[in-house]
C-alpha cells in the first residue's frame, strides 16, 4: 500500500496559540495523523494535551510570550528544529481607532502579530535550512485581503504585513527545501470571534466557519500533500475573498 501523502506520522509539529480554537483543533487534528506535538501559548496548555494524551498522543507543552524574542529563541534552543510550525498567536481586539489608548493596542497588535511571527521564523528557519526540509504554516486573515468584515485597521494592517510577509519568507526557504505558506482563515466560530455581529450575507457560503474547517487546511499545508507549494495564499473564507 502506498503511503499516505498526508500522514504527519514521526513529524514535530510546534503549535503557537495552541490554547485557543484554531489552534487546539489544529492540535487535534495533527495528532490523529500522527504527529507529535509542541503546544505552545501564554499559559501551558495542560488540559487539551492531557486530552491528547489520554488518546496515545505524544505532546508537550510550554507556555510563552510570543512577543519575546529571546524566549522564541530559547524554546527552539530547547525543544530542537521541529519539523513543521503553525504560527498562529493572535490578537483580533475589537474596537475604535477612535479610542483614547488605541495607540497603545495597536502596536499590542503588531507585536503579538506580525513581530512573533518575525521571531519565530527567525529562530526555526535556519535548523530547518540547515536539515534541507520543514514546513512553517502562518495563520493570517481575510482581512489580509478583503480589508475584513468587523476587524479593526491595527488588526488588518498587521494580518495584510504577514500575508505580504510569507512571499518574503518562502523565497528565503524554497531553494533549500523549507515550505512557508500561509492561511486566510474567514469568521470563524471561536472564543475571539464570540458574540461578534458578523453580517452573514457578506459570506457567500451563508455561516461562520467551524475550527475543524481550518485545521484540516493547516494540516494539509504541513504535509507531504503540498511539497511543491511555496509562498501560497490558502483561503478558507466561504468565498469571502475569491481573488
Amino acid at each position: 500500500m502506498a503511503p499516505n501523502p498526508f500522514s504527519l506520522a514521526n513529524k514535530t509539529i510546534l503549535i503557537t496559540g495552541a490554547g485557543g480554537g484554531i489552534g487546539s483543533q489544529t492540535a487535534r487534528v495533527c495528532a490523529a495523523l500522527g504527529a507529535k506535538l509542541i503546544l505552545a501559548d501564554r499559559d501551558e496548555p495542560t488540559e487539551l494535551a492531557a486530552a491528547l494524551k489520554s488518546s496515545g498522543a505524544q505532546c508537550h507543552t510550554v507556555a510563552f510570550d510570543v512577543r519575546d524574542r529571546e524566549a522564541t529563541e530559547r524554546l527552539i534552543q530547547e525543544v530542537g528544529t521541529p519539523d513543521g510550525v503553525v504560527v498562529n498567536a493572535g490578537f483580533c481586539p475589537w474596537d475604535n481607532w477612535n479610542d483614547d489608548n488605541w495607540d497603545a493596542v495597536f502596536d499590542t497588535v503588531i507585536d503579538i502579530n506580525v513581530k512573533s511571527v518575525v521571531h519565530l521564523t527567525r529562530a526555526v528557519l535556519p535548523g530547518m535550512i540547515q536539515r534541507g526540509s520543514g514546513k512553517i504554516v502562518i495563520v493570517s486573515s481575510v482581512a489580509a485581503r478583503s480589508g475584513g468584515l468587523r476587524a479593526s485597521p491595527h488588526y488588518i494592517a498587521a494580518k495584510g504585513g504577514v500575508s505580504a510577509m510569507v512571499k518574503w519568507l518562502a523565497r528565503k526557504g524554497a531553494p533549500a527545501g523549507v515550505q512557508i505558506n500561509a492561511i486566510c482563515p474567514g469568521a470563524t466560530n471561536t472564543a475571539m470571534t464570540d458574540g461578534q455581529p458578523f453580517e452573514l450575507s457578506h459570506i457567500p457560503m451563508g455561516r461562520m466557519a467551524e475550527v475543524n474547517e481550518i485545521a484540516l487546511p493547516i494540516a494539509f499545508l504541513l504535509s507531504n500533500g503540498s511539497d511543491y507549494m511555496a509562498g501560497a495564499t490558502l483561503d478558507v473564507n466561504g468565498g469571502v475573498y475569491m481573488g
